[in-house]
């Protein structure tokens, strides 16, 4: 049984059943503690699942996903894919995420072939490498008000390392977060490719699955871009990651994608929150590989209201 700590992890979440035509089963992580599922999960798996009838050759370039009930950890979820559109260069799917009878998410997704056209990014901010910056829950440790342990059981198999600077005499207008980690693997190498060439229905070799497969790198990249981002909204109110009076949910999640990761490799995650209110809070994000290639960009919107105490009874 996989455990939080397995570095095979993601892999098998990546890794759906066929449960019907354009129909296919995620399963639940195993020992998580979280009370309910992490949307970074949905939503991989759900882009996972229309990946599936895409070709291989068009790569998502886009998802954005709607974030309609707080998933249940003990039970698997099925996603329903939708062939929107099948055109020249694009493809364009929709996949509805159900556990029993709820929808927990919606997402479309846009694929692409690789072309040729206009390019331009800002280059990578300047930071600290990943071997000169604390792990995440050392930081969680000096600064948080969340329970540092529970955090490392649930996320060592990313190796989280925190810029704590930006904590230090933070702005009140935007909120700002620095997160390295490094991308563990999701059997986009032959050797670890087999058991999704098995449910994949091609009946191909690990080989043929590596290459069959290659947008489990972006799904990865899905996965993680949830990864506190909703929390950068708290850095400016004086909370690193949350608060145990401040329950935090997810609405829309949108993710762009502009290049694989390296398997393995070290990725930058460059958040910011220029602005919250209404009890919700705007995040936005760039991930970049180690050597300032930008990887994603994403915009969340979540709920970060923070919990009255009850009045008492007269």
């Amino acid at each position: 049984m996989r455990t939080g700590n397995d570095h095979t992890l993601l892999k098998g979440l990546l890794t759906l059943t066929e449960a019907g035509p354009d129909s296919y089963q995620g399963e639940p992580r195993p020992g998580t503690i979280l009370p309910k599922t992490f949307g970074g999960q949905t939503l991989a798996q759900a882009l996972a699942a229309a990946c599936r009838t895409v070709d291989p050759s068009r790569p998502p370039v886009s998802a954005q996903g709607l974030f309609l009930s707080a998933g249940n950890t003990d039970g698997p979820a099925r996603f329903d894919v939708e062939r929107v559109r099948d055109g020249r260069s694009m493809d364009m799917r929709a996949v509805r995420a159900h556990q029993e009878h709820r929808e927990i998410v919606r997402l479309t997704a846009v694929f692409q072939e690789e072309t040729d056209g206009f390019a331009h990014a800002a280059p990578m901010p300047e930071v600290a490498g990943p071997d000169q910056v604390p792990p995440l829950v050392d930081v969680m440790e000096r600064r948080s008000t969340l329970p540092a342990e529970g955090w490392r059981e649930e996320w060592a198999f990313l190796d989280l390392r925190y810029v704590e600077e930006n904590l230090v005499d933070p702005s009140p207008h935007e909120g700002r977060q620095q997160l390295w980690l490094r991308l563990p693997d999701v059997g986009g190498d032959a050797a670890g490719a087999e058991a999704g060439a098995a449910v994949s229905g091609t009946g191909g070799t690990a080989a043929e699955a590596a290459v069959t497969e290659p947008w489990r790198l972006r799904c990865a990249l899905a996965y993680v871009s949830d990864l506190a981002l909703l929390a950068a909204s708290l850095v400016p109110h004086g909370h690193m990651l949350g608060a145990p009076d401040i329950p935090r949910a997810t609405l829309t999640h949108a993710i762009h994608f502009h290049a694989d990761p390296e398997p393995g490799g070290w990725i930058l995650i460059d958040q910011r929150s220029r602005w919250a209110g209404g009890g919700r809070g705007l995040s936005e994000s760039t991930l970049y590989a180690e050597n300032g290639r930008p990887l994603a960009s994403c915009l969340q919107d979540g709920l970060i209201r923070q919990r009255r105490p009850r009045a008492a009874r007269g």
